[in-house]
């Protein structure tokens, strides 16, 4: 039997959760069924370059979705694939209007944020490029959208008058793995750390501010790289806090490394579906988060973490503390996410997307 072609198109594969996420999906596909290949528009700072994997890596080297019409046009009327997914915003344009010039028999957007709460730390181009999508609806030509939360699901209804049909709630995967969480002795000092790229979205500047109302035992790691690196810097700086917080750059072993401290605090404004706190949570890490799109079907207040309304520094300090002094059940975090997020069924999820 012929395998239907099934491509996953991204910008590239840097070390970002929606690039994750397609990359485990894509790599767990039923390759008796389908002949599955990534798509990318950039090698550069490929972060998955060294992982093992049987999936063909395409990269048609034009760095840009603005540049790239006529080479995925060529890409997809050569290679007639039976489904294309796609994630993020401006990839998702590209391939709608390329749909109006060949045939995608199933093309499928996976929505990365919930409509409209990025605007405030969006570019000028950016905010263009929403109302644009609005515009001229090309949404609609999406055969179904990924949404990871009934919260974003609702938000497309809403807000990009998306019919319900077309929406799919399906949560991010986590991978099984064999790493145990191993906390230094707490009296000692307490770890905390944060993984994300460094924008302004994703708040370190304010957990600055919060690591700066804490005892001097508490430390902060800070995975990542991005533009706010300089800013970020500076304010370690100005609040005096270089003995106790470290920036670590982007890394490979990640979870080794959350493995490692206590707390992983995430302090986004906004966030899709949180999926570094998935994965601290994977390795019994307990998460204390601002409360953003997703953390409250990820945490069990008292169980696996603390949701803390947005803006509530002193708040969010007050239950670092809390939670700094109580015993956690490190094994039974990790298990009931494994429950709740395994990669099978999702994978699973996907492929029914395909038959619907």
């Amino acid at each position: 039997m012929k395998r239907k072609k099934i491509f996953f198109i991204l910008s590239s594969l840097r070390a970002g959760g929606a690039e994750r996420v397609f990359w485990l999906i894509s790599n767990h596909f039923n390759k008796d069924i389908y002949d599955v290949k990534i798509v990318i528009l950039n090698s550069k700072n490929r972060f998955f370059k060294g992982y093992s994997s049987e999936i063909e890596v395409i990269d048609l080297q034009t760095i840009k979705a603005s540049r790239s019409f006529f080479a995925i046009l060529k890409f997809l009327r050569n290679e007639r694939p039976f489904a294309v997914f796609t994630t993020g915003g401006q990839i998702d344009i590209l391939l709608a209007i390329t749909s109006f010039f060949v045939h995608i028999p199933i093309l499928i957007a996976r929505s990365t944020s919930i409509p409209g709460e990025r605007i405030k730390f969006a570019s000028n181009k950016s905010r263009l490029l929403g109302r644009f999508l609005n515009l001229f609806s090309f949404y609609q030509r999406f055969n179904k959208i990924v949404c990871q939360t009934e919260e974003m699901k609702l938000a497309w209804e809403i807000n990009q008058n998306v019919k319900s049909t077309k929406l799919q709630v399906i949560p991010n995967p986590v991978e099984s793995i064999e790493k145990e969480s191993l906390p230094e002795i707490w009296e000692s000092e307490v770890k905390l750390i944060t993984v994300g790229t460094l924008s302004e979205v994703k708040g370190h500047t304010r957990l600055l501010d919060i690591v700066a109302l804490l005892p001097e035992n508490y430390s902060l790691t800070i995975v990542g790289a991005g533009s706010l690196h300089d800013k970020i810097c500076q304010k370690i700086e100005l609040l005096h806090l270089g003995n106790r917080v470290k920036m670590a750059g982007q890394i490979s072993g990640v979870l080794d490394t959350v493995a490692h401290h206590n707390l992983f605090v995430l302090t986004s404004f906004v966030e899709g579906f949180p999926n570094v706190a998935l994965e601290a949570l994977s390795v019994g890490i307990p998460v204390v988060a601002f409360r953003v799109s997703g953390i409250s079907e990820l945490i069990v207040d008292g169980f696996n973490g603390y949701v803390i309304e947005q803006g509530d520094l002193e708040g969010f300090k007050d239950r670092l503390l809390f939670a700094a002094s109580r015993v956690w059940e490190h094994r039974l975090i990790k298990e009931d996410v494994y429950s709740r997020y395994s990669l099978a069924p999702i994978v699973a999820q996907y492929e029914r997307l395909l038959t619907l």
